[in-house]
């Protein structure tokens, strides 16, 4: 399968409402693309988080970041519907095996409402931090070989004694690079499907999910964003197609516990 990335979602085409939420852990965390804000469930068992798009939108592909659906043993699938009555499942159940980052595809469909099903195969309350659902952007080409999927590093630190002995050391957290190039991209897929994606959403350095072969890497998913110092610059000599195309993310390895819990909201501010 040819890299993917997913941005596009319909929990912004209205306001998401969960079957349950607990305090402080809002259905709306799940669209502010942070991976440390988080809905949580208010109780055990079955929830579900819905959206009304007020029109017909269509969805392709679920993507799911700070979770603990591996932990819960929930079974997850993705239904829609014409009316918000009858409900048609567009994503089979299946249930994630960890706490890592999730992306599923499904054949296209439009609907005025669209739901995530969540069933915990435990009594544990499950949290998501960030719920994508949308369209895919899907690359026309495989990336260019050789390809490193992952230039992985770390930030730490390290406590001495006042006669240098190594005290402790530890890592604050691992950042990694992702560099891609594809060669002769179809001129018309670059302009009316990447271009749109760089000029309304990535030139802004909002996060998103990327895959760079889902059917072979299913857990090598990855929640990114352009470098600050990237330049846009696609090249082109031949008429119909781009020479070549560079893409340099970067995101940060997730810290994923089993058995964690989302960490307490903040207090609220003092009444002044």
């Amino acid at each position: 399968m040819n890299p993917m990335i997913l941005y596009d979602n319909r929990f912004l085409d209205g306001i998401p409402m969960a079957t349950d939420t607990s305090a402080g852990f809002s259905a709306l965390n799940v669209v502010d693309l942070k991976t440390f804000t988080f809905w949580q469930a208010g109780e055990t068992g079955y929830e579900d988080i819905t959206v009304d798009c007020g029109a017909a939108k269509s969805a392709d592909t679920l993507g799911i970041i700070g979770h603990n659906l591996g932990t819960v043993q929930a079974d997850i699938s993705v239904e829609s519907s014409d009316d918000g009555d009858t409900w048609t499942q567009q994503l089979e159940p299946f249930s994630p095996t960890s706490d890592i980052a999730i992306l599923k595809v499904f054949p296209s469909v439009a609907a005025r409402y669209w739901r995530v099903v969540i069933d915990p195969g435990l009594d544990t309350l499950p949290y998501i931090a960030v719920l994508v659902l949308g369209s895919r952007l899907e690359f026309p080409v495989p990336v260019d070989g050789p390809f490193k999927p992952i230039e992985e590093g770390m930030e730490s630190g390290s406590k001495r004694s006042k006669a240098g002995h190594l005290l402790a050391h530890y890592v604050k957290y691992k950042p990694y690079s992702i560099s891609a190039r594809f060669s002769y991209l179809d001129r018309n897929w670059l302009e009316s499907v990447f271009l749109p994606f760089w000029l309304n959403y990535a030139s802004d350095l909002h996060p998103f999910f990327w895959a760079w072969d889902l059917e072979n890497y299913p857990e090598d998913v990855r929640f990114v964003r352009f470098k600050a110092e990237y330049t846009y610059k696609p090249e082109v000599t031949v008429l119909s197609y781009y020479d070549s195309l560079d893409l340099d993310l970067e995101g940060v390895r997730e810290a994923v516990v089993v058995g964690q819990t989302p960490p307490a909201p903040p207090p609220p501010p003092p009444v002044q």
